[in-house]
């Protein structure tokens, strides 16, 4: 009996250091879920990721890709590109209406044959089976300046609602919309860097983060932002808040930053790695996920006290998260990385 115990006991200690291996080598790690990669058909660099339900996305990269799934990502179909330009964010207000944010570059367009403005926004009323472009900057907003509007790039936006969303970029610009991407008016920042990642709660309150340690809020839609001290100097690139408090900030070299109180103070948090860290999602007040170069894949259960790196099969750069739920989100990459969060 004594026998058959220690026996016991050890082939349980196999199987467990067994799972912990194969863990370890799979594209898995989570109490909750595992992720596991999805064939994107494509190796271009993926910049933007939207889903309206747990079936329904799209997913944007370099060279005009434009990518479209009806099964979560089983299958990726892609859709013929309107031109070859830098497609960088995508956003879908309901599973019709939706917006893609673009920058043309000189390299993809004939000669003598330049745009007016550097960046530009697309929009589709029949779930992305064709575009139009919108006026993003119009002539009222370069009225003061051509030069510097015309050359400006833009790469993310958000919305809050089928109204009011906001869209950053370089040198300080700061745009919003109040009537669903129609028109888009500059709003005014003490800063002029460029600034890589906009989060917003409300039509009110919205933060939004950048080169130099850089982070920003408003309380007032935008009328004024203010800077917060984060105490760092290295670019951050991804902001993500759950409500007026608690919220995010990742960057350069491993940096992640938190604060509880809206930004008025910013807390240094230990990633456990010195890769670029360019996007940050959290799904509760205490999970979340960050994601970067090098196919670096964090994920905390503890509002960040302590980061676990989950070990993905890819090296691939990883640029986007979203999250439909706390058990469904998608990850996307360079080389045509795509993941998918499920149980």
């Amino acid at each position: 009996m004594y026998m058959l115990s220690k026996c016991s006991a050890l082939f349980l200690i196999i199987i467990a250091l067994g799972s912990l291996t194969a863990r370890a080598q799979g594209n898995i790690e989570s109490p909750s879920g595992q992720w596991s990669a999805q064939d994107s058909g494509v190796l271009t660099r993926l910049l933007g990721v939207f889903f309206t339900d747990r079936k329904q996305g799209w997913v944007v990269g370099s060279n005009g890709l434009l990518l479209t799934t009806k099964d979560g990502g089983a299958r990726w179909e892609r859709r013929t590109p309107l031109n070859r330009e830098m497609l960088r964010d995508i956003y879908f207000l309901d599973p019709q209406r939706g917006f893609v944010l673009g920058e043309y570059t000189i390299f993809n367009r004939p000669a003598g044959d330049l745009p007016k403005n550097r960046a530009f926004m697309l929009a589709s009323s029949d779930s992305g089976k064709t575009w139009d472009e919108i006026e993003l900057i119009n002539d009222e907003l370069k009225a003061d300046d051509p030069k510097r509007y015309n050359g400006l790039g833009i790469v993310r936006m958000v919305f809050v609602d089928d109204r009011v969303g906001w869209a950053c970029g370089e040198a300080g610009l700061m745009l919003v919309t109040r009537n669903a991407g129609k028109t888009w008016q500059r709003q005014a920042l003490p800063i002029n860097k460029l600034f890589f990642d906009v989060s917003a709660l409300d039509e009110s309150n919205a933060w939004t983060v950048g080169g130099g340690g850089v982070a920003l809020r408003t309380v007032d839609g935008g009328k004024n932002w203010n800077e917060q001290i984060t105490g760092i100097t290295k670019t951050l690139r991804g902001v993500h808040f759950i409500d007026s408090k608690r919220g995010w900030a990742v960057g350069s070299g491993g940096t992640i930053i938190t604060t509880t109180n809206g930004g008025n103070r910013w807390q240094p948090q230990v990633s456990g790695t010195e890769e670029n860290l360019n996007t940050v999602f959290f799904t509760t007040k205490t999970e979340g996920w960050a994601a970067g170069d090098r196919g670096v894949l964090l994920h905390t259960t503890d509002g960040g006290v302590h980061w676990q790196q989950i070990q993905l099969k890819t090296r691939s750069d990883l640029t986007r998260f979203f999250f439909i739920a706390p058990d469904c989100g998608w990850l996307v990459g360079t080389n045509g990385a795509i993941f998918k969060y499920q149980p």
